[in-house]
């Protein structure tokens, strides 16, 4: 063996010792030659040739030690020769028994420390095998899940560079890469918030918010989503709400926009409703806020619920073929509902749906203010209108990418902002402190951090040194935590991630310039009355225009054009959705399955049939 327990310690080395001698072998090499687990009989060998280098000394050295001491006392005339002899055999005898004895205790003691040391390195290498088991499905997960998005953005985008397509199946092409392109920057960020999360390092900030508007935004956001599926999305107030909770709305928003997006996922026909409370009651030393998501979906088994809220876990291996999505978003939600001092527990019913509670603390609800109606702050909704923003300024890019330059300069430019440009860090340095020479510095410089020649780190250095004081924006791809650190330490004023959401580019460039609202940047929702005149010319113009999109239908049918059908189909969704017509929405959802799904071309045409049937005008009153 390549391993030896010295004579001198026969009590084997400390376990975790041995277990990291032994257990290296094993985990380092493959095959059951090299495992120390399947080597007992060699381990018990060397054991046994241990003790009998303990017990052969003894054989020797005993015995004539022995006979030496009683021959003196014969020769000092103590006892006879005959006394001698039976002295030495009872001497010898018990001296042996002794010897055996105690080593056999020490062979019994390392025959237990070698089992605990084999138990141990069984342990280690099983938590091994599971660690390289968890990091295949890990990326085989990710590489699944990243491709997709991909897949359809490339496809898409080379649809979208066809000339002979019509300005609508464009427009429907731009919707498919946008929504593509949101999936893969969530599931980027969920790998960070995972990675966070793992290594400790996830911070939540407490502050002052409203409940009911977070509530509100959220359904706003997805509500769409759920009418491209003919599902309702609604919510109600249990009890009395308070106007102001202290949480992070930002991890709160994250936690209900992933329950409810798997709400919808997961549900063919009904809907989604949350019932928002204050648990056990406002009153309560400790109160907690609790939103439950209703679904009428699929169902979880019994069986598959407790591994639920683990990474990358599905209910079965066939939901993520027919749903899709990376199994990040439950285990990312209960870190985060735990983070702000509650929890997510779940009911269900396979075949009769699902109900998500999630709980948060709300800090101290003494003397709060609450809520009359808090349906009414959930309208209170904020929405990005980048092109009503006007901002007066002279901004310098700092960026070497230039496909990101045309985005980031043809954005800024609609706000009215002058843009120059520059293509590195040291560019950019010169250019800055030109500008200041001449006394017409740039109001903001928008730095992104990695760059040839200078990287955007030691630029920002290098401008501050030389005394400039205006505000730097930084621009990375880096999201941790540790990288906004060190570009505030490097002299930054804010930082911006990539990629870059406008939204957040103009609320960040909003702190330091003028912001002049034409329109405004954050509109508020339009009251009922406006809504639903609104929505009662959508739905005027979406009956004008039925007409004309059902012949395409027909003519893709008589073609034998699914993609087409299928485009027509998405079209029609979008517009019933936006203009109210709940019952014509599901329709057109169905519609759309139909065309999915179908591979009988006079079943699809009984499919539109019936569309066209339960599409017509009188159901315009859905709209009201």
């Amino acid at each position: 063996m390549s391993q030896n327990i010295p004579t001198s310690d026969y009590l084997a080395p400390d376990i975790s010792e041995l277990a990291l001698q032994r257990g290296g072998l094993a985990l380092r090499r493959d095959g059951a030659a090299n495992d120390p687990l399947n080597r007992p009989k060699a381990e018990q060998g060397q054991i046994t040739r241990v003790v009998a280098r303990r017990l052969l000394p003894a054989c020797v050295v005993v015995p004539a030690l022995l006979w030496w001491v009683l021959i003196f006392g014969v020769y000092r005339g103590w006892y006879d020769l005959e006394t001698c002899f039976i002295l030495f055999v009872y001497s010898v005898t018990v001296v042996f028994g002794l010897i055996v004895c105690l080593n056999l205790r020490k062979l019994s003691r390392m025959d237990a420390q070698r089992a605990q040391a084999q138990e141990q390195l069984k342990l280690a290498k099983e938590a091994a095998e599971s660690a390289n088991r968890f990091k295949s499905m890990f990326f085989a997960n990710i590489s699944h899940e990243i491709r997709t998005p991909l897949t359809a953005i490339n496809g898409f985008a080379e649809l979208l560079l066809n000339s002979h397509r019509t300005k609508e199946q464009r427009l429907s092409d731009a919707r498919v890469i946008r929504r593509n392109g949101e999936h893969l920057l969530t599931l980027i960020n969920d790998i960070l918030d995972l990675s966070k999360i793992e290594a400790g390092k996830m911070s939540v900030d407490r502050v002052l918010c409203c409940p009911a508007e977070i509530v509100g935004e959220v359904c706003s956001m997805l509500r769409s989503g759920a009418a491209e599926k003919g599902l309702a999305l609604d919510a109600n107030f249990e009890g009395p709400i308070p106007k102001m909770i202290q949480t992070d709305p930002t991890r709160l928003r994250q936690v209900l926009i992933n329950l409810i997006n798997n709400a919808i996922k997961f549900t063919k026909d009904g809907g989604v409703h949350l019932t928002v409370s204050i648990k056990p009651s406002i009153r309560a030393a400790n109160p907690l806020l609790e939103v439950k998501i209703t679904d009428t979906g699929i169902g979880i088994p019994p069986e598959r619920q407790s591994s639920l809220f683990k990474p990358f876990v599905q209910a079965d291996a066939t939901i993520t073929r027919q749903y899709g999505g990376s199994g990040l978003g439950l285990a990312i939600s209960r870190h985060f509902a735990e983070a702000l001092g509650g929890d997510i527990s779940l009911s269900s019913e396979p075949g009769r749906g699902s109900t998500f509670t999630v709980t948060v603390a709300t800090g101290s609800l003494t003397d709060v203010a609450i809520h009359e109606r808090p349906e009414e702050a959930m309208e209170i909704q904020y929405n990005f209108t980048g092109p009503r923003v006007r901002i007066n300024g002279s901004v310098l890019l700092a960026e070497d990418g230039i496909d990101n330059q045309a985005l980031i300069v043809a954005k800024l430019r609609e706000t009215g902002l002058k843009i120059e440009i520059a293509s590195n860090g040291q560019i950019a340095c010169d250019m800055a402190m030109s500008a200041a020479g001449r006394g017409s510095s740039f109001d903001l410089i928008l730095m992104d951090v990695q760059m040839p020649v200078m990287d955007g780190f030691t630029a920002t250095l290098q401008l501050r040194s030389q005394g400039y004081r205006g505000p730097i924006i930084a621009l990375t791809a880096n999201a941790m935590e540790r990288d906004r650190s060190k570009c505030l330490n490097a002299g930054c004023n804010d930082f911006v991630t990539k990629p870059i959401q406008m939204e957040k580019l103009f609320k960040a460039i909003g702190r330091y310039l003028a912001v002049a609202q034409v329109g405004q940047e954050t509109a508020l929702t339009e009251d009922a009355s406006t809504a639903t005149a609104s929505r009662q010319v959508l739905a005027q113009k979406f009956y004008e225009e039925l007409a004309a999109e059902l012949a395409q239908i027909e003519q893709a049918i008589e073609r034998q054009d699914r993609v087409q059908i299928k485009e027509v189909a998405q079209l029609l969704l979008g517009k019933a959705a936006a203009a109210g017509l709940k019952d014509v929405a599901a329709q057109a959802a169905k519609l759309l399955r139909s065309a999915e799904s179908e591979r009988s071309w006079i079943v699809l045409r009984q499919a539109v049939a019936e569309f066209t049937r339960d599409a017509q005008p009188e159901s315009q009153s859905e709209a009201a």
